[in-house]
């Protein structure tokens, strides 16, 4: 016990002794400023730095320029939050800006190699004025990197099918996050960030990294206006990280200043491992004849001692091609009560593959003993005798199982820092809901619950996961087309809430063979469908029983029986925590 109790003593000694870094540029401090690194990349016009700024893109004449500051810190890979704030002036124009920590140990952009199995042979091959680069730095792709884009360039488009997306004519400021060479996640900016010829305003932006078990929190606001709030990038890990802000243009300039650029790092990383890996679905192939799979699974024994759980579905074709259309997919696990519970829903792009990770710990008290799972893609394609020509979907999907080490845990708890496990899952509403029928409303078919509140229970949430689909000649092309609002009654108390996504044409998934830029009823094709959630604590704490009850809107279709009638698919659970 004494030499537990020394260990213990002495990795808290080292993570006090781990040191914290903090840094500011603000481009006046001359022998300061020799130590950045102003890279031309492409064009004539370089990066200057006068008068108190790092000129880094021109206007005017800097057209199909490329230019980059290499800042020389390491920020080290212990610290649980970093916070990188700048200040850039940035006029619109084309293309955009980008900043990117770049793993210092594996530094290599996605336009250098699109096989990782050559990373070694291409850093070393890599003159070092070009480990840095990055092909646009609105989309800062670096290897085993995180990135944040910053994209002025998005021109509207009438086309139903081209690869602009701006269908609506939106305002193009978009924010963007990468991590390990892709984009991850992408969204409007609220708040104008660009100046014109009557605005000359430089934009301050934070980015705040917060790494906890099994990836990283990002948080981005954009002059004290939350842009992106606690986003979760599963797998995202702590690395070696070396900052960069780049900026480029195509035919279209842009200027690009920036006034100062400053770092801080705290606190102290979690430490983590996979304890399980657990292939799901390997290979399964979806068409006509096959839209439906059932496997039994048997869950690892020390699954509930886990603290993460991510998901990884990884969505491909047979031989003969991926399949056409948008559908819906997504996989379930019967209970043993026979209860079925979805675990993610999908939908399938328009003729691409893709891969998507989800974080599903709050499923975690499901994964126990041995479950049916059950696969499902709503495809069409039709059963070829020869395999070769096979079209549809092929799934592969697994879970990891990450769990921190003891010795951080022993640390966290001597610091009162308690984290809440989920220990119950309870089902509400499942199923597919016809909507609009005025001889059998929706509201009918949606039963009020009143579920009781587990001893021991802390905290608690509602996930309600809901996608309208079906088209004209329904009145007002419902349900995938609608926007509809829904009120949901806890214990007295509404909140509302309108299904409606008008941020597809920003989804990852892009660009794809049909019509992804449309907005839509909850939904983007070649996105995981996300649910509205609603927090349960100040409830738990106050009651023995929840009452819920869900409310749609008074719509009516008047056109019934004339198509595929409109309908929402609503799955919802209330999750318990410990």
């Amino acid at each position: 016990m004494k030499l537990f109790l020394l260990s213990i003593f002495l990795v808290a000694i080292s993570i006090q002794l781990i040191p914290l870094q903090e840094m500011i540029y603000d481009f006046t401090d001359t022998e300061i400023n020799e130590t950045l690194k102003l890279q031309n990349y492409k064009g004539h016009v370089v990066p200057k730095i006068e008068n108190g700024y790092l000129n880094l893109m021109r206007g005017g004449w800097a057209k199909n320029h490329n230019n980059a500051v290499i800042f020389p810190d390491i920020i080290n890979d212990k610290a649980s939050m970093e916070n990188y704030t700048f200040h850039i002036f940035i006029t619109k124009g084309a293309e955009g800006a980008g900043f990117a920590l770049v793993n210092v140990n594996d530094i290599i952009s996605i336009e250098q190699s699109q096989n990782k199995k050559n990373r070694n042979k291409i850093i070393n091959s890599t003159p070092d004025s070009l480990k840095f680069y990055a092909k646009s730095w609105e989309n800062p792709n670096f290897i085993g990197s995180f990135g944040l884009g910053i994209d002025i360039y998005n021109p509207q488009s009438s086309h139903w099918f081209d690869e602009y997306g701006n269908f609506y004519g939106r305002e193009e400021r978009e924010i963007s996050l990468h991590w390990d060479g892709r984009e991850v996640h992408k969204i409007l900016s609220p708040i104008e960030f660009r100046s014109d010829g009557m605005n000359y305003n430089v934009s301050k932006f934070d980015l705040i990294i917060e790494y906890i078990v099994a990836g990283a929190l990002i948080n981005v606001s954009v002059n004290d206006v939350t842009v992106v709030e606690n986003y979760f990038i599963p797998e995202m890990l702590q690395y070696n990280k070396q900052p960069i802000i780049g900026a480029s243009t195509s035919d279209l300039t842009c200027n690009v200043i920036l006034t100062s650029f400053a770092y801080k790092t705290e606190g102290e990383a979690p430490l983590y491992n996979i304890q399980a890996s657990q292939l799901l679905f390997e290979n399964e192939i979806f068409h006509a004849g096959n839209r439906k799979t059932k496997k039994r699974i048997t869950f690892p024994k020390n699954s509930q001692k886990s603290d993460k759980v991510i998901l990884t579905i990884d969505l491909d074709g047979p031989p003969g091609g991926v399949a056409d259309w948008d559908v819906t997919a997504a996989i379930y696990l019967i209970d043993k009560d026979s209860t079925q519970f979805e675990i993610v829903r999908y939908i399938t792009p328009y003729r691409r593959a893709f891969v998507w990770k989800v974080d599903i710990t709050h499923f975690l008290p499901l994964f126990t003993d041995s479950k049916t799972l059950i696969g499902r893609i709503d495809t069409w394609d039709e059963v070829k005798e020869d395999f070769a020509e096979q079209r549809g979907w092929k799934l592969t999907a697994k879970l990891d199982y990450y769990v921190v080490s003891s010795s951080w845990i022993s640390i966290k708890k001597n610091q009162n820092n308690t984290v809440h496990k989920p220990f119950k899952v309870h089902n509400l509403w499942s199923g597919s809901f016809e909507y609009g029928d005025p001889n059998n409303p929706m509201k009918d078919m949606l039963n009020d619950f009143e579920i009781n509140v587990p001893k021991n229970t802390k905290s608690g949430i509602l996930r309600v996961t809901t996608s309208g689909h079906g088209m004209s000649p329904n009145t007002d092309n419902a349900a995938e087309f609608r926007p509809s609002d829904r009120t949901i009654i806890i214990n007295g108390d509404e909140y509302f809430n309108t299904l409606w996504r008008t941020d597809c044409y920003l989804n990852p998934c892009r660009p794809q063979d049909g019509t992804w830029k449309f907005d839509r009823a909850g939904w983007a094709p070649g996105d995981i469908v996300h649910p509205w959630i609603i927090d349960l604590t100040d409830f738990i704490k106050n009651n023995k029983t929840l009452k819920f009850s869900y409310i749609p809107d008074d719509y009516i279709n008047h056109n019934k029986g004339e198509q595929w009638p409109p309908h929402h698919f609503i799955e919802a659970q209330v999750i318990f925590y410990k």
